[in-house]
């Protein structure tokens, strides 16, 4: 330990970190050996193993990786809703630019929005330019109907919010495959009733997933029958407020008259 005190805030060093700020006793001098060996490579790949260890966990064990992260463990994970952002982008992109190789293809269409009304097309915007909000709505909804629902753990609403993270994070993995999964169409065209299979496929396993998600959290305080009717009342619940909060989103827009309106999600 070269350094007596810490090179970042002052404080007395009696380790090799220093137990005011966290950093390394040991700072060494910036060279470009140091700087492409160690800041880049090294910080490289430890992000890549904690993005990868995360994404893992989300898959195989999402309840008990959540519950484990809200216990305190959680060094080796990287940050759930940081993960989850970079996802949506990814899962955005990939399915962004398939439908560009599509139409080039001359085998989709660019889609044609002058014979909707205003309110439509405004809430096709809605969609368009806040899909990543629309999707992170599923951790309050998730988490709330959680705290509900599932209370003998006594996990507080934000603890919740971190179950819901995990198991969002497993869904837009899971829904990022499913685009990927698409991509062999451009090689092998696809029939419509494979191509209708795959989305059937992979939404099925969506669900699945989310329930097996909870119950990897929560399926030990619980008998099956009562686990079963409280999963069933977490999709209901999940429902109930996707429509009122689509209600009050078409009521605002149209000036509460409503009337005819084509949706039409992330399209």
């Amino acid at each position: 330990m070269k350094n007596k005190k810490c090179l970042n805030c002052g404080k007395k060093l009696t380790d090799k970190f220093c137990s005011g700020c966290g950093q390394k006793s040991d700072v060494h001098r910036i060279t470009f050996r140091n700087f492409f060996f160690h800041d880049v490579l090294h910080g490289t790949f430890h992000i890549e193993r904690g993005i990868l260890f995360t994404a893992k966990q989300a898959l195989i064990r999402p309840g008990k990786a959540a519950i484990d992260y809200v216990s305190g463990k959680r060094k080796p994970y990287y940050n759930v809703f940081l993960l989850i952002l970079l996802t949506i982008g990814l899962m955005l992109f990939l399915r962004h630019f398939y439908n560009e190789i599509i139409i080039e293809q001359g085998r989709g269409y660019v889609k044609d929005t002058s014979s909707l009304n205003q309110a439509s097309k405004a809430i096709d915007n809605i969609f368009a330019q806040k899909s990543k909000i629309v999707i992170f709505l599923f951790v309050p909804f998730a988490a709330l109907n959680s705290f509900i629902l599932f209370q003998r753990k006594k996990l507080n609403l934000s603890e919740h919010s971190i179950i819901a993270g995990m198991i969002l994070l497993g869904i837009l993995l899971l829904s990022t495959l499913g685009n990927i999964l698409f991509y062999f169409d451009l090689l092998i065209e696809f029939s419509n009733t494979v191509a209708d299979t795959i989305s059937i496929s992979i939404t099925t396993l969506i669900f699945l997933y989310i329930g097996y998600g909870y119950f990897n959290a929560f399926g030990d305080d619980y008998t099956k029958l009562g686990f079963s009717y409280r999963i069933l009342l977490f999709f209901v619940f999940i429902f109930i407020e996707m429509m009122i909060l689509l209600f009050i989103t078409i009521g605002i827009v149209t000036n509460w008259e409503f009337g005819e309106i084509t949706i039409s999600p992330f399209n």
